[in-house]
This record gives C-alpha cells, sequence and structure tokens, in this order.
C-alpha cells in the first residue's frame, strides 16, 4: 500500500471539529469530553492537508492501550466529507486508513484495544490484518439495544411497544412515585451505591481505577454532557434510585442504573428508565441507547423496552 495517508497527534479544536460532523460519532469519542479525561491521546490521519479520521486512545505507563470503564464505542470515527465524497471507492478508502493507524500504532504501543460504532461494522481491514501477522485481532461481536426515532413518537407510542409487564410495573409504581424526590447526590454517595452491586471479588488495582472512573463520569454528568437523575425515600432520604446519562448530538447513553432491592420489588426500575426515555425526548435526543446487552437477564431486560438490537466489535491486538 501506498502511503497515501500520515498520522499525527492532534489537537482538541482539530479533532472537534471533524467529530461534530462525522457519521459515527459516540459521546464515547467525543474530544472535548475526553480531554477531561486523564491519558487520552487522539491521532489524526491526513490525506495531504485534510483531516479524514481520528483515533482516540486511553493509554497506561505499559505503552498499552483500553478502554476506560463504562465507555462504549471508543475508538476510530472518520470525516462526514471524507466517506461521502466516493461511493465506489469507500470501501478501500476506510481499509487503508485503518492499516496504516494499524502501522503507525505498531510502532507505538505494545497493543492496541478499541470498539467501533455500530454504524461503522465492516471489520475486514481488521481481519484482514491478520493474514499478515504472527499476532491476530482477537474480534468479539457484541450487541447494544437502542430506541430510535424518540422525536417521532409520542409518549403513549414509546410505552406500547414496552413488553406487558414493563407496562403493569410503570402503571403499578404511580401509586408509590409521591413516596420519592428528586435529590442530588454527592460523588461518595454515588460511589457507595455503586459498590453495593459490584462482585467483591474485585483487586484492589481495579477498585482504584473504577473509583476514579466514577468520579470522571459523575464530573462529566453534572456538566453539559450529560445528567444524573436520583430518588430519594421521603421517609428514611436513603437513595433509592441512581440513573447517569451522557449526551451526544444523537444518542442519549444510559451510564448508570443503580436500584435498591426494596424499590426494585416495588417497580421503581422501570419507572426511572421510562423517566430516562421521556427526558431524552424532552432534550430532542433521537435515540435512547441503553449501552450493551450481552448477558441474558440484562440484555432480555433492555429489550423489553422495546429497544432494537445492534451489532458493534470489541477488537484487541498485541503487536
Amino acid at each position: 500500500m501506498s502511503k497515501v495517508y500520515s498520522i499525527k497527534k492532534l489537537n482538541k479544536e482539530l479533532s472537534q471539529n471533524i467529530w461534530e460532523n462525522s457519521l459515527n460519532l459516540s459521546i464515547f469519542s467525543c474530544p472535548d469530553f475526553l480531554t477531561k479525561l486523564k491519558n487520552i491521546e487522539i491521532y489524526g490521519a491526513y490525506k495531504g492537508q485534510e483531516i479524514v479520521a481520528c483515533w482516540p486512545i486511553k493509554r497506561n505507563a505499559k505503552l498499552n492501550t483500553h478502554i476506560p470503564y463504562f465507555f462504549y464505542y471508543f475508538g476510530p470515527f472518520f470525516s462526514s466529507n471524507f466517506l461521502n465524497k466516493h461511493e465506489h471507492s469507500r470501501f478501500i478508502n476506510v481499509h487503508d486508513v485503518y492499516t496504516q493507524f494499524l502501522e503507525f500504532f505498531k510502532k507505538k504501543f505494545e497493543s492496541i484495544h478499541f470498539e467501533t460504532h455500530y454504524t461503522s461494522t465492516d471489520i475486514r481491514a481488521f481481519d484482514w490484518w491478520n493474514y499478515k501477522n504472527k499476532n491476530r485481532f482477537k474480534i468479539s461481536p457484541q450487541y447494544t439495544a437502542v430506541i430510535k426515532n424518540l422525536n417521532n413518537k409520542t409518549e403513549k407510542n414509546i410505552i406500547s411497544n414496552y413488553r406487558y409487564v414493563r407496562r403493569y410495573e410503570l402503571k403499578k409504581f404511580t401509586k408509590f412515585k409521591d413516596d420519592i424526590y428528586e435529590s442530588d447526590i454527592t460523588l461518595k454517595q454515588l460511589i457507595t451505591e455503586y459498590f453495593k452491586t459490584v462482585n467483591s471479588n474485585v483487586t484492589n488495582k481495579d477498585l482504584k481505577e473504577i473509583k476514579n472512573s466514577i468520579k470522571e463520569i459523575y464530573n462529566l454528568a453534572k456538566s453539559d454532557h450529560g445528567k444524573i437523575v436520583a430518588f430519594k425515600d421521603k421517609k428514611n432520604k436513603n437513595i433509592v434510585s441512581i440513573i447517569i446519562l451522557l449526551f451526544d448530538k444523537n444518542s442519549s447513553h444510559l451510564i448508570v442504573n443503580l436500584t435498591s432491592e426494596k424499590w426494585k420489588k416495588m417497580g421503581i426500575s422501570t419507572w426511572s428508565i421510562h423517566k430516562a426515555i421521556m427526558l431524552t425526548k424532552t432534550l430532542n435526543i433521537n435515540n435512547f441507547d441503553f449501552n450493551g446487552a450481552n448477558s441474558p437477564q440484562r440484555g432480555d431486560n433492555k429489550h423489553s423496552f422495546g429497544s432494537e438490537s445492534l451489532l458493534y466489535f470489541n477488537l484487541k491486538f498485541n503487536f
């Protein structure tokens, strides 16, 4: 392959301009969002003076890259001008960009770990990279659950697509909703509630990293990038539900969904998710992404709200 493309590190402004008009953007690749986090680098593929694609990286001291906790679709995105320019050459152009990125990363990192967006499921470039290398990409298909076209639906339309049990729980909870109130929560409260639901076998290293990631998500959700919706019991002031959403211009992303066991039995989980979906619609955001539906019970729960299954890929390679 002739070296048509060159790879350079980008600043926030250059990469943000590409992201804002990209066809496969998500909040998890947003440069304005990412540059508030630690150890993030963003690289661009240039064709002459034109930036045609960007690839955000989170690195550690060992020159490995990884996907941050709570992140999905953390990987490359393309300029819309580049993808729309010549449809008859789109495949080979995208393939060549990916290949140039990998050749560059091979000299810089020991490994690469990323995900595609569900609008970018052609991963043949990475599969074919396996042909000429001793090591191979580990390619794992993943699924998310997305409720699409909220702006074209009424609340009645949205609820009608819920499974019967969700509609029943939503109706049932109306008699309890006056017993709770919406409230702000502290970072400490969020961390405490989160680890009530996490397996106790988490290592100390992972524990520290998860806490740092929760802090980053908490701060971002309190900015224009997201929203924290929490409810407390009026009687004892205990937290009964926490939902954290992050927003891009196309989608609202469900990042954290925590519920008290007592209140879960009363139907608050369905009620709070419905509120999050309706908040998304109120903000004129068209899609609600549950972000991952890859275990039988949780996946079925997310699809019971009438969401669509969408495929994306998790990819790892040791250079």
